[in-house]
């Protein structure tokens, strides 16, 4: 007879099944390199910093016009009425006919020669600009993989604990028949049947919360890399015996403050506060400019009477502006920009220092992880070793099934942790190659 505990996990789990089978999906086995790929091509974050180089770019091309000259023309038309002439006491007037029709065309160019600096030096901070854009797209590239890394690490880590809890749902399985029958020869009590009973539904209902966790961790790295709702990511069974080449403490440090993109982009910040300096103390020093310009206009009316005709006139020479207020308001603006500078070395230094900790901290990290794994490796022997005795004793009527259970949760404590560990020797790893420019 089927017990009501075994019917109620018997059907939590078909329920799981048919809502897996109602989604139709599709199995697919991919590798880390792989996904990387597809987060190339599809993810919205990276798209996002994509335009943001884009747009770095334009503001380059921006500051750029600032070298080129400047040049403008226009044109007018104007209908010009007849003149009254009055004598100075305003009594007498006559009319002089004007020529009705004017208009005028004009072009002016002007070249800024020397600005203080200031020109040069907003070229140059938007070229900066444009590396930091680039510099945090490799570190969201970066950020992106280090995630892929991590739910790819979920997906292997939560199939091993559904195998484990599976093996040993079955292992349970096998041992309840064990159990019925000596309860029907009245070699145990009805207790023993039930904590097997109610051991069983408790792996069955742990098996439903890792396909549950499966379920959404896929979901989340299907979105990650853009691939459809109807395919299920498989990670690919070889990844963790692939040899992970590891260096010493010092070797990673030096990478990190080499190559890790948010020092690049802190020292590349420190630079564009140099170039705002600049272009502030600038606004002290005068603007000297070439300018140029023709123009053609009708009628002449500097003549009596008006000609209808068309003069024209050309100039160039050289301009000089100064901005006197620049001289008590300049140092406002310098004060400001200079402590912008010393701000930018303080976050420099202080980008080092948590580098330097993550390094340190992703390092041992990754020893722990590679010593956790032998360690439960040996753990899982005897535990597996422990469960086999007790399990002979307790058929030998020489322990109770609470030290068979104990034994059993100790066996399968051990298989998680084995899991756990494993994964996490690969996750360590490559938060490692993140941090040392190479991910």
């Amino acid at each position: 007879m089927i017990k009501e505990p075994i019917v109620l996990s018997l059907l939590l789990w078909l329920l799981v099944c048919l809502g897996v089978q109602a989604q139709e999906l599709v199995p697919q086995v991919l590798t880390l390199d792989e996904l990387f790929t597809l987060a190339e091509q599809n993810s919205q974050q990276l798209q996002v910093s994509r335009t943001g180089i884009e747009l770095a770019g334009q503001q380059r091309a921006v500051a750029e016009t600032q070298q080129r000259p400047s040049l403008s023309v226009s044109a007018s038309g104007s209908y010009l009425g007849d003149v009254k002439i009055l004598n100075p006491d305003l009594s007498e007037a006559r009319s002089v006919e004007m020529p009705h029709f004017g208009n005028s065309f004009s072009v002016q160019a002007s070249q800024v020669v020397f600005k203080g600096g200031a020109i040069l030096n907003s070229i140059e901070r938007a070229q900066l600009s444009q590396e930091v854009a680039q510099l945090n797209f490799d570190k969201n590239r970066a950020d992106i993989k280090l995630l892929l890394v991590a739910r790819y690490v979920d997906l292997y880590r939560l199939a091993r604990q559904r195998e484990v809890y599976q093996r040993n749902i079955e292992l349970a399985q096998l041992r309840m028949k064990n159990i019925q029958n000596l309860y029907k020869q009245g070699m145990v009590t009805r207790n023993d049947l039930l904590r097997s009973e109610l051991q069983i539904t408790n792996l069955s209902m742990a098996v439903q919360e890792v396909s549950n966790n499966l379920a959404i961790s896929n979901h989340q790295l299907r979105q990650i890399v853009g691939l459809p709702a109807n395919i299920q990511i498989v990670p690919d069974s070889s990844f963790l015996q692939t040899q992970l080449e590891t260096r010493d403490y010092h070797t990673y440090l030096d990478l990190a403050l080499q190559n890790f993109p948010d020092l690049k982009a802190g020292q590349v910040n420190v630079d564009i506060a140099r170039k705002n300096l600049q272009i502030a103390k600038a606004d002290k020093l005068p603007t000297v400019s070439l300018q140029a310009g023709n123009s053609l206009s009708r009628p002449l009316t500097n003549v009596s009477p008006a000609i209808d005709m068309y003069s024209q006139g050309w100039n160039m020479g050289v301009g000089i502006s100064y901005n006197l207020s620049s001289l008590y308001n300049a140092r406002h603006s310098i004060a400001v920009a200079n402590t912008a500078v010393i701000q930018q070395q303080q976050m420099l230094a202080l980008q080092r220092q948590n580098i330097e900790n993550e390094v340190n901290s992703a390092f041992i990290k990754h020893n722990e992880a590679r010593d956790r794994s032998r360690s439960f490796a040996q753990g899982v022997r005897l535990a597996n070793e422990n469960y086999r005795i007790v399990e002979k004793k307790y058929y030998g009527n020489l322990a109770l099934i609470v030290d068979l259970l104990d034994a059993t949760n100790a066996k399968l404590d051990a298989e998680l942790q084995k899991a756990n560990a494993d994964a996490n020797i690969f996750y360590t790893y490559y938060q490692l190659q993140r941090l040392a420019g190479n991910l």
